[in-house]
């Protein structure tokens, strides 16, 4: 008699789904700090004498670490992932910004390990925060409809 492996697959399938969001909102988190890394790293090497450049670096840095404490409480994560986002989408637009006409009287000039560095951090923070927000809506949802469903077909066969 044959039996049928499905189950083991779906209930694979579920534990992976429910881990998918908490591993990027980690891996978020840790691009973060890298982002933080790079800008504090920067500020103290080259940007410490320069008017409003130098301390929207700092800037960077602290709202950065206050978004990795709120990713790590359940309450805030989202608000926090979102937060994320458009932190890092900021500072990528502003160093788009700063090669082209200059920000705040800044105008960066060539390629450095430093921006690549900027570059990979905040791109790969707004690409993987953002995925998180969609697996946890998307799959938060679909286990609260699941649940409702469940719920009712019980109450149904209860009767």
């Amino acid at each position: 008699m044959a039996t049928s492996s499905t189950l083991p697959r779906l209930r694979s399938r579920a534990v992976a789904i429910d881990a998918a969001a908490p591993a990027a909102y980690a891996l978020g988190a840790l691009l973060l700090a890298g982002e933080a890394a790079v800008h504090v790293q920067q500020y103290v090497a080259e940007f410490h004498d320069v008017r409003w450049v130098g301390p929207l670096f700092l800037a960077n840095a602290a709202a950065v670490l206050v978004t990795i404490a709120g990713l790590t409480q359940p309450r805030t994560r989202r608000l926090a992932a979102l937060a994320g986002v458009v932190i890092s989408a900021l500072a990528l637009g502003s160093l788009v910004i700063s090669y082209g006409n200059g920000l705040f009287g800044w105008q960066e000039a060539g390629f450095r390990t430093p921006v690549a560095l900027a570059m990979i951090t905040e791109v790969g923070a707004v690409i993987v925060l953002a995925a998180a927000l969609v697996l946890e809506s998307r799959f938060s949802g679909a286990r609260r409809t699941a649940g409702a469903h469940q719920a009712s077909a019980q109450r149904s066969s209860n009767r």
